[in-house]
């Protein structure tokens, strides 16, 4: 009997005052099944092993539910552990024996159980400028004689502007310039920008290094003296009320225009990293001892010079105004009776980061300078505690981190590391080091991280080594991975070794790095996945990085001899996998193992599915959540996402865009085909894992949602700005597909109110869920009568020229939106395109989603399969011979991203309809399997570990025959639907079944 608190096993440090319990039973035999169950809670191992609770006993409860059941006894004690188990009665209600002895371990139930405070370098760096986010932008030419400029206002030093720029075909010259105040001011720094060179968007950036920082004030930056097309990046406000940016304003010619244009200061770099320590002394000997910790942006802790845990990049990231994640260690191994000490290293991550980025991820309220809350209690032997806290008493110093930032990469001096070895250990000389300053708190809650961390996964070593001009050796790691590398050898004092990371290569046969602020890289200063260590000279050097990861299948390293030997550590959430899914097709096995690693490569404590952008975008997450819930254990990852999401939400309903990060547009951004994600993934969790907590936790935040999207609508229409993302050939400016996003819009804005509903009928709001079910019914018919031409059998939009579109068709046959009377037209019609198009798709990720169930669903099984199989473009087949080892962010060879989730949503049809298993009630207790999507496959099998034990479903062709194999766990029922169409129902065991396949 596996037994899980809070989805997890054996947990320590968890904040739930009403801990969720859940176990898979075992037994032999068929038709097993659970009628009762009875929980026991006591303080000690002893009490259970005798079957007594002194905390809580359930009593026997008359329930078949075995997942997430709520504990119901007194209130917990916080930092307190407690043990636990349960057993159950059978389906002739026999009781069994009670399973193993579980435990779980409070920490802090209450803000105050803290003693410790916020500690830092107290330092206040102020913000870089950043004069428009991301946007629409327009191209204002820089005409021969003409000038175009912009205004600005800095609130500190900066060493460097930039600009964004369009550039025509060939290469431009321009002259840029810094000027006090305006357009007549004195000049600081002039610089010709010569042979501009547009990357594949058309874009090139524009630098302007100053020599000296400048300070504080209002500067004008200046284009002038073109050669060639030169063209600066804006936005147009005609509506003072609608400036982006107040504090400047756009000049042409030097007269002020109601333009802001796309402009960037670079800051100075800040501090290094820093180091806090704190020695102490305990007069006993340790019994136990439990260190709480919340490092931002990231932080590792050490005691007596040894590590504390395997977690990386911890705490997860979350918007540090809303919510804080503080982790729990048992550190009783690590301290000893007299001299002790303790010392933290921390790390930037978004919490302090400083580079600018595109996103303006510096610029969010909550960035300051990194600092920690620690609480370290000890219990010594006759019972006496002693807490040690982070306070005024701790030091700091910069640390051999000189460098860290989220896109950017980080830098490692080992000179100062060795001076400063022994820095967390007693006795160190820290007479240097100067008091830490008590920060000001972040503003958000703080919680305990209840769930898996980010750790070192794996070690890759690479499968080529080449050596290109320069000395410059280029590695390559066979795929597309998340993480960063790690080098040993010896090296001179003072070398350094730069180390550049790149998911491609780009025409020259370097590594991709793309145009500063552009679309393939948005780090303004230009610095993308960069690595730089200096060595100390002493002996063999081992070193990676700390506290940034990256997304690449080859690096580039130089500075170095080739005798330093090189590897790769992956890094991701440490969760379960859940899936084997096995076919007899090499196309269809590499989507399934692809999806895998894509998925994996972009878990970090939240889905960021483009490991390159590190950031939680709502509809990558939208199109491989469900495959995601089959394949890994997504119990924590998902919750915390989802908590990330409900916090992020504006006060009018709007679910954020990105997630963490929370970006909100204010609805400038309209697309429930990605924000969908929040009622879509509350409803398939409750499914997966059975967990009615969690959609009473959200589900105040989906209504407000669902009725955002619904208010939204003009007519029962609005513009999903993202709509069919990606389709073959998309157009380089914006690719969406062809048709607009009317139709898309409004098919999940159904689906949203869809959800809702089933949420509403779930926990009894009914009420609620008549007036959805209207709204929904009402918003069909518009659909349709707005979509749908009755006479042709198709789906349009009202973009004339968008031809044929089977994402169109496609998503209301998906989502059973087409009238009954209509559908047969409706598939004969996708299904003629589909072949007059050789079998190629022309989806994007909405439609590469939705068509394979529109076509098996009805009728069109082969066409499906035909489709996912086919090897040239567009096709995952066409990917696989381009040598992709992830998912792309497009079908095209010169996509943008080479690890994007996107393209994941037929991965659940191929669990679903080609191996034919499908959860139909919360937590597993019934699911289906009716196989359909046959083809010309010979086999194809799956195992999913679910919270109800392990699911199986495999069949393979014997002649004229299919053998179906279904394994059933204990106290769950297969419906299974046979391909004659005969039924059978199955409980627990394993079970064999031939019949003809039709």
């Amino acid at each position: 009997m596996r037994l899980t608190t809070e989805h997890l096993v054996d947990p320590l440090g968890i904040d739930a005052t009403a801990p969720r319990f859940g176990w898979r039973l075992e037994g032999t035999g068929t038709g097993r099944a659970q009628t009762a169950y009875q929980i026991l809670v006591a303080s000690r191992r002893r009490l259970l092993r005798s079957g007594r609770a002194d905390v809580w006993d359930s009593g026997r409860v008359e329930s078949t539910e075995q997942t997430a059941q709520v504990y119901g006894g007194p209130v917990l004690r916080a930092r307190t552990r407690y043990y636990w188990t349960v057993r159950a009665w059978d389906e002739a209600g026999r009781p069994g024996p009670y399973g193993r002895i579980a435990w779980f371990e409070t920490a802090m139930l209450s803000p105050g159980d803290w003693a410790a405070e916020w500690i830092g370098s107290g330092l206040d760096i102020p913000s870089a400028v950043r004069v428009l986010g991301p946007a629409g932008f327009e191209d204002f030419a820089l005409r021969p004689g003409s000038t175009l400029g912009q205004t600005f206002v800095t609130p500190g030093p900066s060493v460097a502007a930039a600009v964004l720029l369009s550039i025509g075909p060939g290469t431009a010259d321009c002259v840029m310039t810094l000027r006090a105040a305006g357009p007549t001011g004195a000049v600081i720094a002039r610089r010709a920008l010569t042979g501009l060179t547009a990357d594949g968007y058309g874009n090139a950036q524009g630098r302007l290094d100053f020599g000296e920082p400048v300070g504080a004030g209002t500067y004008y930056l200046e284009l002038s003296e073109p050669r060639g097309s030169v063209h600066w990046l804006g936005v147009r406000h005609d509506d003072p009320r609608q400036d982006p940016y107040p504090d400047g304003t756009g000049y042409a010619d030097g007269e002020p225009v109601n333009v802001d244009r796309w402009t960037c200061t670079i800051p100075p770099p800040p501090p290094a990293d820093p180091l806090l320590r704190r020695e102490f002394h305990l007069d006993g000997a340790v019994m136990s001892a439990r260190l709480y910790i919340c490092g931002l942006g990231h932080g590792v802790a050490w005691v007596n010079g040894r590590r504390v845990g395997d977690a990386e990049l911890s705490p997860a990231t979350t918007d540090y105004d809303r919510r804080l994640l503080y982790t729990t260690h048992d550190v009783t191994s690590l301290l000893r009776r007299g001299n002790n000490a303790i010392g933290v290293a921390l790390g930037r991550g978004f919490f302090a980061t400083r580079a600018p980025d595109t996103d303006g991820s510096n610029l969010q309220p909550w960035v300051s300078e990194p600092q920690v809350r620690a609480q370290l209690e000890v219990r010594l032997a006759g019972g006496r505690r002693v807490t040690i806290g982070s306070d005024r008493t701790w030091h700091y110093i910069e640390g051999p981190t000189t460098y860290d930032g989220v896109f950017n990469g980080e830098s490692h001096d080992a000179r100062r590391a060795a001076d400063l070895s022994g820095w967390s250990s007693p006795g160190f000389d820290e007479t240097s080091w100067k008091p830490v300053i008590l920060a000001r708190e972040p503003g958000g809650r703080l919680e305990a991280f209840a769930g898996e961390p980010v750790r070192a996964t794996r070690i890759v070593r690479p499968v080529g080594d080449k050596l290109l001009p320069g000395g410059v050796r280029q590695l390559d790691f066979g795929a597309v991975m998340s993480g960063r590398v790690r080098l040993r050898g010896r090296l001179p004092r003072g070398t350094i070794v730069r180390i550049q990371y790149g998911e491609k290569l780009a025409a020259d046969g370097r590594v991709s790095v793309g145009v500063p602020g552009g679309n393939e890289n948005p780090s303004v200063e230009g610095r993308l996945q960069l690595d730089e260590y200096t060595a100390s000279g002493a002996g063999e050097e081992t070193w990676q990085p700390s506290f940034t990861y990256k997304s690449f299948q080859y690096v580039e390293v130089s500075g170095a001899s080739e005798s330093l030997e090189l590897v790769a550590v992956q890094l991701n959430s440490d969760v379960a996998d859940t899936m084997n899914l096995q076919l007899g097709d090499p196309v269809l096995q590499w989507i399934v193992d692809t999806f895998a690693r894509t998925a994996a490569n972009g878990l970090h404590g939240f889905p960021d599915g483009s490991p390159l952008a590190k950031v939680g975008w709502t509809g990558m997450t939208h199109w491989s959540s469900q495959p995601m819930l089959y394949r890994f254990a997504m119990q924590t990852v998902f919750a915390k996402w989802l908590d990330d999401l409900r916090l992020g939400q504006a006060p009018d309903g709007e679910i954020p865009l990105i997630a963490p990060p929370a970006a909100t547009t204010g609805g400038f951004l309209f697309t429930p085909s990605s924000t969908g994600v929040y009622p879509y993934l509350v409803h398939r969790y409750w499914l997966a894992y059975g967990d009615r907590t969690l959609p009473a936790r959200h589900f105040e935040s989906v209504r407000k949602y669902v009725d955002w999207c619904v208010a939204k609508l003009d007519s029962g229409v609005s513009d999903d700005q993202f709509g069919d993302w990606y389709p073959p050939n998309p157009p380089k400016e914006y690719p969406r597909g062809r048709e607009g996003g009317s139709l898309v819009g409004v098919a999940f804005v159904i689906q949203s109110l869809r959800q809702g509903t089933a949420l509403a009928e779930l926990l009894g709001r009914t009420r609620r869920a008549a007036a959805w079910r209207d709204r929904t019914d009402e918003l069909v018919r518009q659909f349709n009568d707005r979509f749908l031409d009755r006479k042709a059998g198709l789906y349009r939009t009202e973009v004339a020229d968008a031809g044929y579109r089977q994402t169109s068709n496609a998503v209301p046959l998906a989502f059973d939106l087409v009238p009954t009377a209509h559908v047969d037209a409706v598939v004969a019609n996708l299904a003629a395109d589909i072949e007059a198009r050789g079998r190629h798709l022309n989806t994007g990720n909405v439609g590469t989603a939705t068509l394979p169930y529109a076509l098996s669903d009805h009728g069109r099984s082969d066409l499906a399969l035909a489709v996912l199989d086919r090897q040239d473009h567009p096709s995952y087949g066409y990917l696989r011979g381009l040598g992709a080892t992830t998912f792309w962010e497009s079908w095209e060879a010169d996509a943008r991203a080479h690890n994007d989730a996107t393209l994941s949503g037929p991965v659940a049809w191929l669990v679903e309809r080609v191996a034919g298993v499908e959860v139909l009630e919360p937590g597993w207790a019934r699911f289906r399997v009716a196989p359909t999507a046959f083809g010309r496959l010979p086999w194809a099998r799956v195992t999913l570990d679910t919270v109800r034990g392990r699911v199986l479903v495999g069949w393979r062709r014997d002649g004229d025959l299919v053998v179906l194999y279904v394994g059933v766990p204990v106290n769950a029922v297969a419906e299974v639907t046979l391909p004659n169409g005969r039924r059978h129902e199955l409980g627990s065991g394993r079970h064999r079944i031939s019949t003809a396949l039709r």
